[in-house]
């Protein structure tokens, strides 16, 4: 089941997101997000948050600026269903993300859900480049 995150979840966000950054708790404050601009979908199992999306709108834009999936249940389609839940959800007229050059298994995952490459930033992860890329919601 994806729904929005609760206050509730904040402990599970925070310790699955150390997989994206080790002081993840601390950079992203999720205590602190502003739900008029932003918010978080969780994909709950069993009533245990196993992966999350973040993401911030702006107007015609939304921004994925986190998703993350526990290591024990990646590679099962969970973070294709917190896209597509994004995705049907969004009232912008696209989605855009930036990933590490690096980052195969998130790269395909995009590609997989339709996004584009639409431009790089050259070293901006140490020596790899940062890709941009983005889908155009039909």
């Amino acid at each position: 089941m994806i729904r929005e995150f609760l206050p509730s979840d904040i402990d599970s966000i925070n310790e699955i997101g150390t997989l994206i950054k080790e002081n993840f708790a601390s950079v992203y404050k999720i205590s602190e997000l502003n739900r008029e601009y932003a918010g978080i979908y969780v994909y709950v199992e069993d009533n245990i948050v196993i992966g999350f999306l973040e993401y911030e709108y702006h107007f015609e834009i939304t921004d994925i600026i986190n998703i993350a999936v526990s290591k024990k249940h990646q590679n099962k389609g969970i973070g294709a269903a917190l896209i597509d839940y994004l995705i049907n959800n969004t009232k912008s007229d696209k989605i855009m993300l930036e990933v590490c050059e690096n980052n195969e298994s998130a790269l395909n995952l995009y590609k997989k859900c339709s996004f584009m490459e639409i431009n790089r930033r050259k070293k901006y992860y140490d020596c790899h480049d940062a890709i941009i890329m983005e889908r155009k919601i039909s």
